[in-house]
């Protein structure tokens, strides 16, 4: 791909400014590529946080704004490379290639598959930067390399789109590729897929569409719930584990099964002396009761998912709290604790985060943490905590 000069150097000129005013700029300059450099910029400024390898690799090119969102983060990317290993994998729906990259550093071969034309050219030129030698390109649909391929994998990868990226998505068959109907033809060629879905999609109903799940990940970053990877082996029937991580400072995992989180029992308390709030992969896995048999603690209420203890439980999968006060949802009784700054959540409550604020007084920050939620008797309370840190340990 060739880059004028001028536009490396408006590049390297211009790289922390913002979208907006770039456009202003390169509204003035009619010969240099408005949409290439922005999108160089744009990938530039998330790639810093987002892939840190790319990013402090020279004369990385980056594609259009959608694909950059949509590609896997470094730190997930890294986490699927140490969770699925073997000899030869398939990337049937390839993107930006960070996948395809890190499972190079654990497969001996890797292939990756886009239809896109100029996504497959960026790439091509990108894996050559990063030096991976052992992942094979090829640009092509899903479905015409699997109609003609002889080779046989030891995992087949795939992450279906959206057919409207306009519109939200809630079950597989309406993406694309259609995996539900290209699984009897992926289990021809390989004995394990691997297929990544956005947190969106309800993880039961996907457990129902799909055949042979044995295995689930459920993969958080800063407790911002990223993806969901299900593992299909072939001929395979049994209850799926499920997985979840919070990659972090210290990362947070938990196991469990849909058996297990129906049969375990869960008491409901007052709160007591801690507070814990789950990270988001569990709640978005749906550990609700599975966490109070596993961590001998109680939910402050059926549906509110918080829970509690007496006792201090420090390898809590989220957040932990010290309970400071504990008060009905009462202005004046709130104004005797002198607050005016807290960090508010809401959970199971009649009013959300922003009502909440406005009818006490406070303003957001400061080192209390005040949670309204509703009781064993469905009153609203008021719990100010807080928060224990335990990542310096």
């Amino acid at each position: 791909m060739n880059i004028s000069d001028d536009s490396l150097k408006f590049i390297q000129q211009h790289q922390n400014k913002s979208l907006t005013e770039l456009a202003l700029l390169l509204s003035k300059k009619t010969e240099l590529n408005k949409d290439f450099i922005l999108a160089q910029i744009n990938g530039i400024q998330k790639a810093k946080n987002k892939l840190p390898q790319f990013y402090s690799t020279p004369n990385i090119i980056y594609p259009i704004k959608l694909s950059l969102e949509q590609c896997s983060s470094e730190k997930t990317g890294v986490y699927k490379s140490e969770i699925i290993n073997g000899e030869k994998l398939l990337d049937l729906t390839g993107g930006f290639g960070v996948d395809s990259y890190y499972f190079s550093k654990t497969f001996t071969q890797v292939t990756y598959l886009e239809q896109n034309k100029s996504l497959h050219n960026i790439v091509k030129q990108n894996i050559k930067l990063l030096g991976a030698k052992n992942i094979k390109l090829f640009n092509s649909t899903a479905e015409d390399f699997i109609a003609t391929t002889t080779q046989k994998f030891d995992v087949i990868c795939i992450d279906p789109s959206r057919r409207n990226q306009n519109q939200r998505v809630f079950k597989l068959d309406e993406c694309t590729p259609n995996i539900i109907e290209l699984t009897s033809s992926l289990f021809k060629i390989s004995n394990k897929i691997l297929i990544k879905t956005a947190p969106l999609l309800d993880i039961k109903q996907t457990i129902k569409d799909l055949k042979f799940v044995t295995k689930i990940w459920v993969i958080a970053v800063d407790n911002d719930c990223k993806e969901v990877l299900y593992l299909l082996e072939n001929e395979k029937i049994v209850e799926p584990q499920i997985s979840t991580i919070n990659l972090t400072k210290e990362n947070q995992e938990f196991e469990f099964n849909f058996k297990q989180e129906e049969t375990a029992n869960t008491e409901l308390s007052e709160p007591e002396n801690f507070l814990y709030e789950s990270n988001s992969s569990i709640l978005k896995a749906g550990a609700f009761n599975s966490l109070c048999k596993s961590f001998n603690i109680k939910k402050l209420g059926q549906h509110t998912h918080l829970y509690t203890s007496k006792t201090l439980i420090d390898d809590f999968p989220g957040r932990t709290f010290k309970i400071e006060n504990v008060l009905s949802y009462n202005t004046k009784e709130f104004r005797k604790l002198n607050i005016q700054k807290a960090n508010v959540s809401c959970r199971n409550f009649k009013d959300n985060v922003e009502q909440i604020k406005k009818k006490l007084k406070i303003k957001d920050g400061g080192r209390n943490y005040l949670f309204a939620a509703n009781n064993i008797n469905g009153k609203p309370i008021l719990i100010v905590c807080l928060r224990l840190d335990f990542s310096k340990k």
